[in-house]
């Protein structure tokens, strides 16, 4: 099976070619599915499919489990035995994972709900839960949970009582100065026996990088949801859509997969109040990141948008071209992360606000020259 995957090293900088390779990717990146879908994966399934390279790609962008979901739903029999063995013991190991990723994530919230600590899970686990409607189905190898910061240290000191550990040594002192840092949004812990990553968070997003959300509003407006049995907080549609967008450009979208989770979200929750949303992105001077991801999110996997939005896109010429310029980019399979002047131009492209733009440049130009003269402490 290991066969199926290509030595990395000799896939660097490829660019897929193949249009059939990525059309079956792309059909097969969220978990809708209808007779033309269905009818259209199997066409194209037929045909001459560069198997180990469609592998690939799927791995790159953590769409395998994905993958497998909708060929054996829709042609198991038609795909090479091999590959969808290979694809099947991914989807199990993944599955697996999951949920005893997710265990951990419940104990954990006990532990907090226990010392009146609130806490809301965010990304993996409970996008898997909620948003994919099965653990198998998204790929996820860590946990994140944002609490409010000032209980950041006594929930801190309730994880090393469990086993926890600082991913980079920091000491508690430092964590707590990373707490004032405009620089930092969590700290990073590991499991000693069960080496769970856990990334704990007081912020989404860095203050810096232009995304002023007054985060006691996230607990004013969350919503319940049930994950194995017990309720849990969770972001509100609208916030959660938000910060995907935010999350997904600040990552470059470079993987497809931060893609589908705004796709897979949309999808389950029709009823977001898409006037609120544009109006708070608005306010907060991130509507254009949001429009980047909707715009990805209609063009690659055809997700239907609110006249609203459509409306508000149409207005966004430039956007579009990003849009066309971060698609081209997404099946050159390098993690070579991007130089910091790509970075910054890029950032700074999608900054609304004069004044925005004008603090995301100050503040870049001091961490940069800062870390790279050993000016900031390590631990900011």
């Amino acid at each position: 099976m290991n066969a199926l995957l290509k030595n990395k090293s000799e896939n660097n900088n490829q660019l897929f070619k193949n249009s059939l390779e990525i059309e079956l990717i792309l059909l097969c990146a969220d978990t809708q599915i209808d007779s033309e879908k269905t009818q259209r994966i199997k066409t194209v399934v037929k045909q001459k499919i560069d198997w180990q390279d469609l592998i690939q790609m799927a791995s790159y962008h953590k769409l395998l489990p994905l993958l497998y979901h909708k060929l054996n739903l829709t042609c198991p029999k038609i795909v090479p035995n091999d590959v969808f063995a290979y694809l099947q013991h991914h989807f199990q190991l993944n599955a697996t994972r999951n949920l005893f990723l997710t265990n951990e994530l419940l104990k954990l919230l006990n532990l907090f709900e226990s010392q009146e600590i609130s806490a809301i899970p965010i990304k993996g686990a409970i996008l898997a839960s909620t948003v994919y409607g099965n653990f198998g189905l998204r790929e996820f190898c860590d946990l994140d949970i944002l609490v409010r910061s000032q209980d950041v240290i006594k929930a801190r000191d309730l994880l090393v009582d469990q086993g926890y550990k600082s991913t980079y040594n920091f000491t508690r002192e430092q964590e707590i100065a990373r707490l004032r840092s405009p620089y930092c949004k969590d700290n990073n812990y590991i499991h000693k026996q069960t080496k769970v990553n856990l990334d704990f968070h007081w912020k989404l997003l860095q203050k810096y990088l232009s995304f002023p959300l007054k985060h006691e509003e996230l607990w004013q407006r969350h919503c319940s949801v049930s994950i194995a049995g017990k309720i849990v907080r969770n972001l509100s549609p609208e916030d959660n859509l938000l910060f995907l967008c935010i999350h997904g450009s600040r990552d470059r979208w470079k993987k497809i997969r931060l893609i589908s989770d705004v796709a897979q979200l949309i999808h389950a929750y029709p009823q977001i109040n898409w006037k609120w949303l544009i109006e708070k992105a608005n306010s907060l001077g991130c509507k254009r990141r949001l429009l980047l991801g909707m715009i990805l999110a209609k063009n690659l996997l055809h997700t239907k948008l609110p006249q609203e939005i459509i409306q508000n896109i149409e207005t966004e010429s430039e956007l579009k071209l990003i849009a066309e310029e971060l698609t081209q980019k997404l099946f050159e399979l390098t993690d070579t992360p991007p130089t910091s002047q790509e970075k910054y131009l890029f950032d700074l492209s999608l900054r609304e606000r004069i004044l925005d733009k004008v603090n995301y440049s100050i503040n870049q130009s001091i961490v940069m020259i800062a870390r790279n003269n050993g000016i900031l402490p390590a631990w900011i």
